[in-house]
């Protein structure tokens, strides 16, 4: 593959340069505001139903619950986090565009990762609204956002970086750390509001995304050109795959003649 050839070729893992980090940490956060404005539109448009439960104020209650608050509700954050994701890695796609160059195929797997999250999570949703635990569908609307955004970010980096995608999970940890701490700073100062938190969640996570990711890679490129060991490259063997020889193919048999064949 034409991908593979020219990873090859490389010396060494990638060396974003300043400006990387700086265009890449701006697309993230365009990524996270796009997917806040498509939340805030569909929370206006259905502002009828969604009110009746999520209170700008007082968070989610029970009372005066509509009955479709719980599919508006689930379709508001499906359709917030695939935005996010796709426009977050598209962003990123035109930042660094000879490192994701299959951004096609990127885009087909990352909306069917988003979609096959929601079937799962779908039933979850239902069953915390029909016992009406309905602070814990904040928590895990919060929870679907951030996993879907890791989700399409690795298979980003699996598909557009093979040879250092584990450089791109060592990003992806440290981004979810970071985020998941600034979110739960959000909640504390905004006085434990469960929708300011939605809200912030996609323009935090995707920001640090692009921010966190290319401060890893020169992290780690100053680690190769300090130590002249790609130790994170994928096809970097440790441990008893290190050294161990490859198992020798079986000889054929020798060839016979049909006398001899019939004497054995």
């Amino acid at each position: 593959m034409a991908e593979e050839s020219q990873a090859s070729q490389q010396a060494g893992p990638p060396s974003p340069s300043f400006l990387t980090l700086v265009l890449k940490t701006f697309a993230g956060l365009g990524g996270g505001i796009a997917g806040m404005l498509i939340l805030l539109l569909i929370f206006l448009g259905a502002s009828t139903i969604l009110q009746s439960a999520l209170n700008p104020d007082l968070g989610l209650e029970e009372s005066g619950k509509n009955p479709l608050f719980i599919f508006v509700f689930m379709a508001m954050i499906f359709l917030t986090s695939l935005g996010a994701n796709i426009l977050g890695s598209l962003f990123f796609t035109f930042v660094e565009h000879e490192k994701y160059s299959r951004t096609s195929t990127a885009m087909y797997q990352i909306f069917f990762v988003n979609l096959v999250a929601f079937v799962i999570m779908a039933p979850i949703y239902l069953l915390l609204d029909s016992r009406g635990l309905l602070d814990m569908i904040g928590f895990l609307a919060g929870f679907h956002v951030l996993l879907t955004a890791v989700a399409s970010f690795m298979i980003l980096e699996i598909i557009g970086n093979l040879r250092y995608a584990v450089v791109g999970v060592y990003g992806m940890v440290f981004s979810l750390l970071i985020s998941t701490g600034v979110s739960m700073v959000i909640y504390e100062f905004s006085q434990r509001n469960t929708t300011v938190v939605l809200f912030a969640a996609l323009p935090v996570m995707w920001t640090t995304l692009g921010f966190m990711t290319v401060i890893v890679e020169m992290f780690y490129r100053w680690l190769y050109t300090l130590y002249g060991t790609d130790f994170l490259m994928s096809k970097t063997e440790y441990g008893k795959d290190y050294g161990e020889p490859e198992p020798e193919e079986a000889l054929p048999p020798p060839d016979v003649s049909g006398s001899e064949f019939l004497k054995k």
